[in-house]
């Protein structure tokens, strides 16, 4: 009989926490002698546990990485090869846990190379939109649409405090427009408000993320307002007051007597062309300097050019009766100096709301001729819009009175001529 190998016993470290001993075990079949190795030495489920190889490396292997598996509290580890020094895998491991479930690793590192990876030219916002808005004025934006802009963009950096272009994120700005507030600074603004807003910093971003030579675009790899989402039209206008504000017809007349007897006359040119011609006020301080060749009183036009007309379309306007008597009683300029402050005293003293002239004249224009296209050439609206705003507002005799309000030089006042004396639209008349 031959002698039996001596058994050997290979024990784990005296400082480890956990004894794995590997044990080779002889067996003998068919005549045939081979040596198997048993991992012993630790529980599961309170039983004792071993596992046999037929390779002492496959043992070996087996027992380190249960080893520091038992060491490890029950993590379960695995031994794979990488090229990752020690230091990159701890700090891989600690991401990896603070993540928990919520996201995996490569989520975080897609979130983080959206928003915090500088592209090759980095920049902060402000220093931003200054070549933002040249490159506006360049297009031929109108200065008022440029400083309406800027505030709007600027209200958002300020309330991010300024940061790298390319760090905004998609929560910045959907968190800044859920904290605007109205005028009074605690009811939520409007949800018009929110999309003026929103289109603001869209366009913005989309310019910062575009790429250009000569500014050293992109600034920022994505938009993060393009993925906000805006409110629709019908939540917009249901949101909206039902009907828009105007002036009845005893105030107007109050407010042109007052006017025609304070500083001169000086606002009641600007405002008889915008109650009695329906123009907006900044298309009104546009028109100053050029009257002599926009308003025309022997053809009773008034041409809003493109580049004065809030649409950019062109369109013209008739001078009814009692705006020509008006206009013939105060002559040009349509502004003054301090014009300003002028307007915004009137406007409070009288609590005049912005656009209310201009809705006191498409709806009075309509309740008199019943016309909704010829209300939406001169208004330079939609005649849906007008159909949906301003019919029926005031009834048809109210109209034809609006229109016969004209100014009295004699007692310096506003005053309403009989029925029929003047004519409100003299390109419309009755047959």
């Amino acid at each position: 009989m031959s002698k039996q190998p001596k058994r050997t016993r290979i024990t784990a470290s005296k400082a480890a926490a956990v004894k794995l001993t590997i044990r080779p075990v002889t067996r003998h079949k068919n005549g045939s002698v081979w040596v198997t190795h048993f991992v012993q030495g630790w529980k599961e489920g309170d039983k004792w546990q071993r596992r046999q190889f037929k390779d002492e490396s496959e043992a070996k292997s087996f027992a380190a990485l249960k080893q520091v598996e038992m060491e490890n509290k029950g993590r379960a580890q695995q031994m794979i090869l990488s090229s990752l020094t020690q230091e990159h895998h701890d700090a891989a491991a600690s991401a990896i846990e603070r993540l928990g479930g919520a996201y995996s690793l490569a989520d975080a590192v897609e979130f983080f190379l959206k928003h915090h990876r500088p592209p090759e030219f980095t920049i902060r916002l402000r220093n931003a939109l200054k070549f933002f808005l040249d490159e506006k004025e360049r297009d031929g934006l109108r200065p008022r649409t440029q400083q309406a802009l800027k505030a709007s963009i600027e209200r958002f950096i300020k309330a991010v405090d300024n940061p790298w272009t390319h760090e905004v994120t998609h929560q910045q700005v959907e968190g800044y427009l859920r904290g605007l507030r109205a005028a009074d600074g605690k009811k939520k603004a409007s949800k018009k408000f929110w999309n003026n807003t929103l289109n603001d910093l869209k366009g913005f971003f989309a310019w910062t993320a575009t790429a250009d030579k000569a500014t050293n675009r992109p600034f920022t790899f994505e938009n993060p307002a393009a993925t906000v989402r805006a409110y629709d039209a019908r939540q917009v206008r249901e949101e909206q007051n039902a009907r828009p504000i105007t002036t009845e017809l005893d105030r107007v007349q109050r407010i042109f007597s007052a006017l025609y007897r304070w500083r001169g006359g000086a606002m009641v040119r600007y405002f008889s062309l915008a109650y009695f011609a329906g123009i907006r006020p900044a298309e009104i301080q546009r028109l100053a300097g050029r009257e002599a060749e926009l308003i025309n009183l022997k053809t009773r036009i008034i041409t809003i050019p493109a580049n004065i007309s809030k649409t950019r379309h062109a369109r013209h306007v008739a001078i009814s009766d009692n705006l020509a008597a008006w206009l013939e009683a105060f002559p040009p300029p349509v502004t003054c100096g301090n014009f300003g402050r002028m307007l915004s005293a009137v406007k409070k003293h009288f609590r005049i709301t912005h656009d209310e002239a201009r809705h006191s004249f498409i709806s009075y224009h309509v309740a008199a001729h019943r016309s909704l296209g010829d209300a939406a050439l001169q208004a330079g609206n939609s005649e849906s819009i007008i159909k949906r705003h301003y019919l029926n507002l005031h009834p048809r005799e109210e109209g034809g009175q609006f229109f016969r309000i004209v100014p009295d030089k004699e007692r310096r006042r506003a005053v309403m001529t009989p029925e029929k004396a003047v004519n409100p639209n003299p390109h419309l008349v009755a047959i």
